[in-house]
């Protein structure tokens, strides 16, 4: 299940006027939830929700004990908890949550389509604008997939995880609808922050954000280009530890050296991405290219 940004829950509701130890019992039920132990959380959050001193406790502990629900695959009851929260916005964010959870994309772009999330509090807006981007491309409207990636990147704020996720899904949104020259720009912008902290390139979003690039640029026959972004990953020294951002990497290198016409360089790379264990359905698709330039005719166009 992808993980979903919870944070913004807890925002929401920063300013509460706390009374006994409901700061600290929230705290401990949150810390539930992040161990993905939902049944418990669930029960706790409930409790909260009772025993909450004011609305701004009441609306995130009805959130939290709806999403922990939705994970218990008990979608009905999560929906249903999630349209009593008497925050509008609130509700709308739990409701968008537990359907992306639940993988109801073209269910929550037509739920949602009319949703005015820009008014939503700044610290769960980008997130509704994320989820309903997703949505939205799930059910084939990518303008206004694109429109909505563009708001979140424009509303993430410090959240910048975020903001480069929905950065680079709209580069790739920008490609589908033939902007290469857009698209390129907003990888590059995205890559030279990676490039000025290296330290930040330990997430998939890196790796993600190159194989975007560099595919624009096989297209172009920019290949030389394509491979000094991908010089940009370092492949794992130890092979045992290698993993599948490091099979697609070779197999993105070795498209450019089939592109080149370097038959040798290609098959090196696709071989040596194959030592890795990954999903069998990316092997094979290696294992074709590797077997279509032995047999002699060319590599990937």
């Amino acid at each position: 299940m992808k993980h979903i940004l919870l944070t913004a829950i807890i925002l929401f509701g920063a300013s509460l006027n706390a009374a006994g130890d409901f700061a600290e019992d929230f705290q401990a039920a949150k810390k539930l939830f992040n161990e993905r132990q939902y049944e418990a959380a669930h029960a706790a959050f409930a409790k909260l929700a009772e025993s909450a001193p004011n609305a701004r406790g009441k609306a995130p502990s009805l959130s939290y004990a709806a999403i922990a629900l939705g994970r218990l695959d008990r979608y009905d009851d999560a929906m249903a908890l999630a349209k009593t929260i008497e925050s509008a916005p609130m509700a709308a964010y739990t409701q968008m949550t537990i359907m992306d959870d639940g993988r109801k994309f073209k269910e929550l772009a037509e739920a949602f389509k009319d949703e005015n999330i820009a008014a939503w509090p700044d610290a769960i807006n980008y997130q509704g604008f994320f989820m309903r981007a997703r949505a939205r491309n799930v059910a084939g409207d990518r303008e206004g997939a694109l429109s909505d990636y563009e708001q979140c990147a424009a509303l993430a704020g410090s959240d910048e995880r975020k903001k480069f996720e929905a950065m680079t899904n709209a580069a790739a949104l920008h490609h589908a609808l033939g902007d290469d020259a857009k698209a390129m720009a907003i990888y590059r912008d995205v890559l030279a922050v990676y490039e000025k902290e290296p330290g930040r390139k330990g997430i998939w979003l890196f790796p993600q954000t190159l194989l975007g690039a560099t595919g624009i640029l096989l297209e172009q026959k920019k290949c030389d280009e394509a491979l000094a972004l991908l010089a940009m990953y370092e492949l794992k020294t130890e092979k045992e530890k290698r993993n599948v951002w490091d099979f697609r990497i070779l197999e993105a290198r070795g498209d450019v050296y089939a592109g080149q016409g370097k038959k040798a360089e290609a098959l090196a790379a696709y071989r040596e991405a194959l030592e890795i264990q990954t999903h069998e359905s990316y092997i094979k698709r290696v294992e074709g290219k590797a077997a279509e330039l032995e047999g002699g005719e060319g590599g990937p166009q």
